[in-house]
């Protein structure tokens, strides 16, 4: 039986080599991506220790209940045969097609269904926990202006949905992109096709980081992007197909995981490295050495990789436009900051936080304030400061969100006593974390 409550504790120190996931959002779109080409494509870095998570193995599965041929022959590396659109071929799916609770999969999976599926053949597409609650209107107008076919069985404009799909337009337009995904989704689609197809975004981007993440990718399969126009209303031209490289694809390491413990070696006085994250990195997160530094810890990047630690001795005013799926873990950097130190911080741009797994600036505030710290939430900012007392120990719930968990657990090195309710909702992503935090040596606790 799983324990229902789990913690990371103070007193022993987070060090050494740290063992964190191949990275899910890369892993998302190299697989998405390989199911669209005509040759084979191998992929390194999904098997081995540090298994993936639960939207990485979903992805492996919504491909193959497409159509998409996925194994393991040499068992170092994933082997996909994709099916590229095309008369008479493309994605096919006599069954529903279940993409689980990933965001990341659902808008890749509905514009490369209805972009580059079988014509006439509909396709529909399940899904479950917080992503049945979750909508993308301008991804799914976008598509519908493209002459898509989109028939929601949920909520208006989410999943679960059915699509019927058409052949390449001419052009795509997308208006006021709630997230990065949307414009990420249309580019993956655009790219599937030998001809030049543009993809103008009216308003800008949130989370652009994302998306260079996957012009980049994009460019491993030979696919050329050219962005033209002003941040707010940018061009992209897409010049495929999708071309396989010579070799294995490698996918990096996770950088947001390997914030949660970078930052777990600052706050236990301990000091980390994470191979294979370097000034390269595709990922945007990697900026979290940058955020580090703000608050007084010694982080960087080397010929090791990724390193950090030293205690934070001072608050920070970050904004986190670009990247705010690391706020969840310089809160806890800011807790430590506002205990240690007594300084307040502010974490802003947090603006697409509300719409993910859960409102997780409001669960982020309940949690701080639970233990006893002063803070301020607003629509896209947070601030923390020391509270009226000192910190107390808590039983937070993390409303079965995988980062508000991470983050929870890293409060734990800093107020003593603090568990983690459902503490297995970690495995969207990382399902080896507790494991992985002893191995890097924190002391975890469970009940239950």
């Amino acid at each position: 039986m799983s324990p229902t409550r789990r913690g990371l504790r103070p007193g022993k120190p987070v060090t050494g080599a740290l063992p964190v996931p191949p990275s899910k959002s890369l892993a998302q779109r190299a697989l998405v991506l390989s199911s669209l080409c005509s040759e084979p494509v191998w992929l390194g870095g999904l098997t081995g220790r540090s298994a993936p998570g639960d939207d990485i193995l979903r992805t492996r599965a919504a491909l193959e209940s497409l159509g998409v041929a996925v194994d393991s022959p040499l068992g170092s590396a994933l082997r996909i045969r994709g099916l590229p659109p095309g008369p008479g071929r493309g994605w096919r799916a006599a069954n529903p097609v279940d993409v689980g609770e990933s965001g990341t999969l659902a808008r890749l999976a509905a514009a490369v269904a209805g972009l580059c599926g079988r014509p006439g053949a509909p396709i529909e597409f399940q899904a479950r926990g917080s992503l049945s609650r979750r909508s993308s209107p301008a991804l799914f107008a976008s598509l519908c202006r493209a002459g898509v076919r989109v028939e929601h069985l949920g909520i208006d404009a989410g999943w679960p949905l059915r699509l019927w799909p058409v052949g390449p337009p001419s052009c795509l337009e997308i208006v006021a992109p709630s997230s990065s995904q949307e414009v990420s989704a249309l580019l993956c689609a655009a790219a599937a096709w030998p001809d030049a197809l543009e993809v103008h975004v009216r308003g800008e981007i949130p989370s652009l980081p994302y998306v260079a993440m996957t012009t980049a990718m994009l460019e491993r399969f030979s696919v050329r992007v050219e962005s033209l126009g002003p941040r707010e209303a940018p061009r992209f031209v897409v010049r495929g197909p999708l071309r396989p490289p010579a070799g294995v694809i490698p996918v990096e390491p996770d950088a947001s995981a390997a914030a949660v413990l970078l930052a777990g070696a600052c706050l236990s006085g301990g000091e980390g490295n994470v191979a294979g994250l370097g000034l390269d990195s595709l990922q945007g997160d990697v900026r979290v050495v940058e955020h580090l530094r703000a608050f007084g810890c010694a982080a960087g990047l080397d010929e090791r990789g990724a390193f950090a630690g030293g205690a934070p001795s001072r608050g920070a005013e970050l904004d986190l436009g670009g990247e705010p799926d690391l706020a969840p873990v310089l809160a806890a950097l800011a807790a430590a900051a506002a205990q240690r130190a007594g300084a307040t911080s502010r974490l802003s741009g947090l603006g697409t936080l509300q719409g993910k797994e859960s409102a997780r600036i409001d669960v982020l505030a309940r949690g701080l304030a639970a233990l006893g710290f002063s803070v301020r939430a607003g629509a896209a900012s947070l601030e923390i400061a020391p509270g009226s007392a000192p910190p107390r120990g808590a039983v937070l719930d993390p409303r079965a969100d995988h980062r508000m968990a991470f983050a929870f657990a890293l409060l734990g090195l800093v107020v003593d006593d603090v568990d983690v309710l459902d503490p297995d909702c970690v495995s969207k992503s990382w399902p080896g974390f507790w494991a992985d935090c002893e191995l890097a040596g924190a002391r975890v606790t469970s009940q239950g």
